[in-house]
């Protein structure tokens, strides 16, 4: 039998056209919406059976049920990969991964001369605006030159997985009506981006308290969030006439085959996404779609909706089938993972879901009748040998390479292979693991990383040395170890790891190399510290100038670093930490006037922003504030550094000074014990014996160097 493949549906030729390429007449909804606004709420990790509009009972969500009940809701929506990236770049370009090429929230970038969604759009006079929360999105990615204004001001936190720094909703969603309100007449299209679902789970009270499980609780915040903005737009008299489209990029493992969060596996709990279109007017209010719908539609139903041509190149289908709530024929719906290929040395996945079928592609294939099984725990495969056949044909029609990442360019491959981390590869390609066979190494990783949480370094050490004498390819453990081998101060194992991480795989040079430069700076090391930065200037340029100013104060050179330091400034996930270094190479030049001033406005700038205090601000206003002889205020900066980063050691050495000068000596003992119940590394151990020693304590001292050889930390 003939196939016919066209992107996102793979279907036999039976099939009609209609049910891949641009709806037929019939089936189109009647009416556009020219210059309405258009507005896609994004929130991330959201899985649609969590929610009652899909039947759920474990959570109360009554803003988005009052949306459900002004919208169509599509009852079998689907993404097309469980990382927020690439959903991304498939719901804005209207393209699937594959030709997109963004595989992945780290290494990969919108490819330029894509023709997006806002570019359609603003052929119609559309403006377009975003605001995100997760650092995976930031702009850098090739998202920013897609929209006319974009928002992601999220700073960088070392020592943290890229996927998990994000920021509050709240302040999202400030920030997104601060550009919404003026625009309030004319046409634009606006991405929210709300991250609350995603791990960790922390909703706050009373959500936590009414909600069957804190994941659920950050559901139920969700909601708040989302009436509180939609309560806005109707202030603003937006809601009526706007076109308001409420997805998620990806569900949630929660266990349900192993998997806790998501990424690796692309069973149901991960691809089943919410999806409601509330079109102005009210018009299709609470109807529900049956029929399988996939992110990659969001792209050609808004440009239908407004009237725009949908470009050819597009892989999706405009969601507008009228008032039957079917669509005009049957389709598949095409998935991927690259997630344990990428990071666990596992192999890739890819799927094709329908109306009643799911079949996933792996070393052990899996087949599943969604009718009678939506929870996916029955493999009919061997009992289904002929719609097998028939499904794997459809999947082989697919491309199945996969892009290496792309974040280095020549003249960066030149440089790592300048510093001897590109070697040629020898050997036959290793047998990649099923994931379903690997899975039980995860527990192992959370095992680690709940250790390196409770601040058992050594423990978290043992567990991901454990892990990668079973699986070397195991890149985000090895991360997580070079991490603890950098906070414990054990620079020459954080040298060695950090090292390996370049090896196995050079895209990771825009944040693994920034830290390998660090670790060369505390090993005095200045030359191959500045080598290492160089690897991430174009990737990573807010991150470079830090390195190289922190270079610049080490060797001397203040002036160099206030150059350095400002420049980071201009990057707003680093500038933050800017602020910092700018601060210490004006104090250091012995403009402590200044430095104070900036580092008071950086506080009021997070404080007006409802952000959370950047770690260090506080004590660089202490050494500022005692340096000016505001011995008391900068005891307050000092304290306030340790209740909110309790394992900031230098603030406490700050502090003892302190209690140094003013005969407090007594004091000084119980301030350090307050360090090591926070921090218990030797290495604060013997920080405090030496901290007693300098204030003229030796036998405390004695007593903490004793106390530091058997802290095993």
């Amino acid at each position: 039998m003939r196939r016919l493949h066209l992107g996102l549906c793979i279907v036999p030729l039976f099939f009609s056209l209609a049910s891949c390429g641009r709806p037929s007449e019939q089936a189109t909804l009647s009416g556009r919406y020219p210059n309405a606004p258009v507005i896609v709420i994004s929130v991330d990790t959201l899985r649609a059976d969590h929610l009652p509009a899909y039947g759920y009972r474990g959570v109360a969500t009554p803003n988005l049920d009052s949306l459900r009940r002004d919208s169509l809701m599509f009852a079998n929506a689907y993404s097309h990969c469980p990382l927020t990236l690439p959903s991304h770049a498939t719901m804005l370009l209207g393209t699937l991964p594959y030709v997109n090429g963004v595989r992945d929230n780290i290494g990969y970038t919108l490819k330029p001369g894509s023709t997006d969604l806002m570019h359609v759009l603003k052929a119609l006079g559309y403006q377009s605006g975003a605001a995100v929360s997760a650092y995976v999105l930031r702009g850098e990615t090739g998202l920013r030159r897609l929209f006319d204004w974009y928002d992601d001001a999220i700073p960088f936190q070392p020592g943290m997985a890229a996927g998990a720094i994000q920021r509050p909703g709240s302040r999202t969603i400030e920030s997104a009506l601060q550009w919404i309100r003026p625009r309030r007449e004319k046409p634009f299209f606006f991405l929210l981006h709300l991250f609350e679902p995603h791990t960790p789970y922390e909703p706050p009270e009373p959500f936590r308290s009414a909600s069957s499980s804190a994941y659920d609780g950050e559901i139920a915040y969700t909601d708040s969030l989302v009436g509180r903005f939609l309560d806005e737009l109707r202030r603003e008299g937006i809601y009526e006439r706007a076109i308001i489209i409420l997805l998620s990029d990806h569900g949630e493992g929660l266990g349900d085959h192993g998997e806790r969060e998501h990424g690796i596996f692309l069973y149901r709990e991960a691809l089943h996404v919410p999806l409601m279109i509330k079109l102005p007017g009210g018009k299709g209010r609470g109807q529900k779609i049956d029929d399988v719908a996939g992110l990659i539609d969001i792209a050609p139903t808004v440009a239908a909706l407004v009237g725009a041509a949908v470009p050819a190149g597009w892989q999706g289908v405009a969601l507008t089938w009228g008032e039957t709530g079917k669509a005009a024929k049957p389709r598949r719906i095409y998935g991927e993972s690259a997630y344990g290929r990428l990071h666990l040395g596992w192999s890739e996945i890819r799927s094709l879901i329908d109306e009643r079928n799911h079949f996933i592609e792996a070393p052990r294939p899996e087949l599943y009748d969604l009718t009678r099984d939506p929870k996916e725990k029955q493999n009919i495969l061997a009992d289904n040998r002929r719609l097998y056949a028939e499904l794997r044909r459809d999947m082989a029609m697919v491309p199945h390479e996969l892009n290496a990442p792309a974040i280095i360019n020549s003249e960066e491959r030149d440089k790592l292979a300048a510093l001897g981390y590109l070697t040629g590869s020898s050997g036959e390609a290793p047998t990649l693991t099923d994931p379903k066979d690997g899975i039980a190494e995860l527990s192992l990783y959370e095992e680690a990383k709940a250790l390196m949480s409770r601040r058992d370094y050594d423990g978290a050490i043992e567990a991901y040395r454990r892990l990668l004498q079973k699986n070397p390819r195991f890149t985000d453990a090895r991360t997580q170890l070079a991490t603890i081998y950098e906070a414990t101060g054990r620079y020459a194992e954080a040298e060695t790891t950090y090292r390996e991480l370049l090896r196995q795989n050079p895209a990771s040079a825009e944040h693994v190399a920034i830290a390998l430069g660090v670790v060369y700076l505390n090993l005095g090391r200045y030359d191959e510290a500045e080598s290492h930065a160089a690897l991430a200037l174009r990737s990573n340029p807010g991150g470079t100038n830090l390195l190289l100013g922190r270079v610049r104060i080490a060797r001397g050179d203040y002036p160099g670093a206030e150059r350095h330091a400002r420049e980071a400034a201009g990057d707003s996930h680093y500038r933050s930490a800017a602020v910092l270094l700018l601060a210490e190479a004006l104090v250091r030049q012995r403009k402590v006037d200044r430095a104070l001033e900036v580092l008071d406005a950086e506080k009021e700038e997070l404080r007006r922003a409802n952000s959370a205090m950047v770690r260090s601000v506080e004590l660089g206003r202490g050494d500022a504030l005692m340096r000016l002889g505001r011995v008391g205020d900068a005891d307050a900066a000092f304290r306030e550094e340790i209740r909110l980063f309790p394992d900031n050691r230098d603030a406490y050495t700050a502090l003892a000074y302190i209690y140094a000068t003013q005969g407090k000596r007594g004091e000084i003992e119980r301030l350090l014990e307050g360090l090591v119940a926070a921090s218990p590394t030797r290495a604060n151990y013997a920080l405090a014996a030496k901290t007693l020693e300098a204030f003229g304590l030796p036998a405390a001292a004695v007593e903490w160097r004793r106390r530091a050889g058997v802290a095993g930390r």
